[in-house]
């Protein structure tokens, strides 16, 4: 539409008195133009993430624009525009991006916002800004923000109170685009621009001394020397010269890190042959030096300060102070130095790890004592590690009964070998026909138990059940077929029993 002025302009001065021509300019380059097209960018949805995004509201946006009679870029195109420039973020478009979408999408102006609040119960509300903006110079011509909640249209009688947010959609975006302009007062003049096609600043993360490197290509890249600007970098206070590579595809400046750790932003200055001076912030690096503080936490059964478990152990790496990785690994140690599990992966730090007690080919472990070894790497490929020790126990605890009998006295003694803790055990002696005789049971061993040898038509005969569970849940269950078996009158010793054992989580 610019352009359309222009052209129509010098038509008109062809024709006119010089005396007019001052005047009719004066006037062409104060007067309003309306706008061509808008296009209406995804709105930034704080109330889901820093990047999210509300389809809903945008479409709400767009139609109550249409009503304005302005004509508006399709969804698609836009949508094509963000992935051509991989614009990840919305909400705070770079003038750069600005001007590239009037040219790319032939429009004058660039609306985009920002949802502050969203919230469908209890109290419905909504809260809006909006901006839009001219493309031939990236400025702000309009800019509005609204907050609008269900209290606010409740009446005394309570007749059609807003009950959701459809509700206050009715209402909420008439108000807030009630006073968007469909007219702008195009740019007076045509300004030398930094029209910017791309940025490569690389590594985003840096250890002092190292090179950086930043390419910069133009739009235009085949201004002469007479028209292309002097560019310079310019960082923590030094400047350093852009130049143009041997292919005439990029303007590149390297120069050292900085020997101070922090973050560092890249301006580029650009001097016209008109001594006209423009500045533009390309991105930014930081210098590390220093590597990351990783802490272990395993989540087993502590005993006397170690940790033992027998079915999973949960491995939690943290970062005392978060910062980006490029990488981690985990291993596990056995006592012989043998790693026996590696894993790692080119990613974020894992929430939480999960050791089963098997090898990396899916052996189950021995029992014996492991060192957790988990190391980190940041972003600059400083690395550092922690190990924490762990008892890995899943054989069941191993539990002797004595049996001396005295008469009718029949005496029990039960004893644990060397293992974990017990959390319970319980012994039930039955007689033939099925009876309960004598039910013992703890959480410690030894223990004696005695009881009478039951008297009837049982011949005497009894049965043992023994089962005995440690705190890491192993389980061990023996089967006494015939307690007094080869046993002589006034005697004892150890009985030989049936044994099995299961697994209980």
């Amino acid at each position: 539409m610019v352009g359309g002025l222009q052209r129509e302009a010098g038509m008109v001065v062809n024709r006119l008195h010089p005396a007019w021509i001052a005047v009719f300019f004066v006037l062409m380059l104060g007067r309003p133009v309306l706008a061509a097209g808008v296009a209406v960018f995804p709105l930034l949805d704080l109330t889901v993430s820093s990047n999210g995004v509300s389809y809903v509201l945008t479409d709400n946006v767009r139609r109550e624009i249409a009503k304005k009679g302005v004509q508006l870029v399709s969804d698609r195109e836009i949508m094509q525009f963000l992935v051509r420039h991989r614009i990840r973020t919305l909400g705070s478009l770079t003038s750069h991006e600005i001007m590239a979408a009037g040219r790319e999408l032939q429009v004058e102006l660039v609306l985009q916002g920002t949802v502050c609040q969203l919230q469908q119960s209890p109290d419905p509300a909504v809260s809006l800004t909006v901006e839009l903006i001219r493309t031939s110079d990236a400025s702000v011509v309009w800019a509005n923000t609204e907050a609008l909640y269900s209290s606010d249209l409740t009446s005394l009688l309570g007749l059609q109170d807003p009950e959701n947010l459809n509700d206050l959609y009715a209402v909420f975006f008439t108000g807030l685009l009630a006073s968007m302009p469909t007219e702008v007062v195009s740019s007076s003049t045509q300004k030398e621009l930094l029209d910017i096609d791309s940025v490569i600043l690389m590594p985003k993360a840096v250890r002092p001394g190292e090179k950086v490197r930043c390419k910069v290509r133009m739009q235009t890249m085949d201004l002469g020397n007479g028209l292309r600007p002097g560019l310079t970098a310019s960082v923590a206070g030094r400047d350093y010269p852009f130049a143009l590579d041997s292919e005439g595809y990029y303007f590149v400046a390297d120069w050292p890190a900085q020997n101070t750790a922090g973050r560092y932003p890249v301006t580029l200055k650009a001097l016209w042959p008109s001594g006209r001076k423009e500045t533009v912030v390309l991105g930014s690096y930081t210098v590390d030096d220093r590597a990351p503080d990783v802490a272990l936490y395993l989540r087993g059964r502590e005993v006397n300060g170690r940790i033992f478990f027998s079915d999973k152990l949960y491995i939690v790496p943290t970062l005392t102070d978060p910062e980006p990785v490029s990488r981690w690994q985990v291993m596990v140690v056995d006592r012989d130095d043998q790693v026996i599990v590696r894993q790692g992966a080119s990613d974020r730090l894992p929430d939480r790890l999960t050791w089963r007690g098997r090898t990396t080919l899916g052996a189950l472990a021995p029992d014996g004592d492991y060192t957790i070894v988990f190391k980190v790497w940041d972003r600059t490929m400083l690395s550092s590690s922690v190990a924490k020790e762990v008892s890995f126990r899943r054989n069941p605890p191993q539990i002797n009964l004595e049996l001396q009998t005295h008469g009718d006295r029949i005496t029990v003694k039960l004893n644990k070998e060397a293992g974990m803790p017990l959390a319970y055990w319980w012994l039930k002696v039955y007689e033939q026909n099925g009876r309960l005789a004598k039910l013992s049971e703890g959480e410690h061993l030894p223990a004696t138990i005695e009881f009478e040898r039951p008297q009837g038509e049982n011949d005497g005969r009894l049965a043992g059940l023994l089962v005995a569970r440690d705190i890491l849940g192993n389980v061990t269950r023996k089967k006494i077929k015939n307690l007094l078996g080869q046993k002589r009158e006034d005697g004892g010793g150890e009985v030989e029993m049936e044994k099995e054992w299961l697994e209980e989580f």
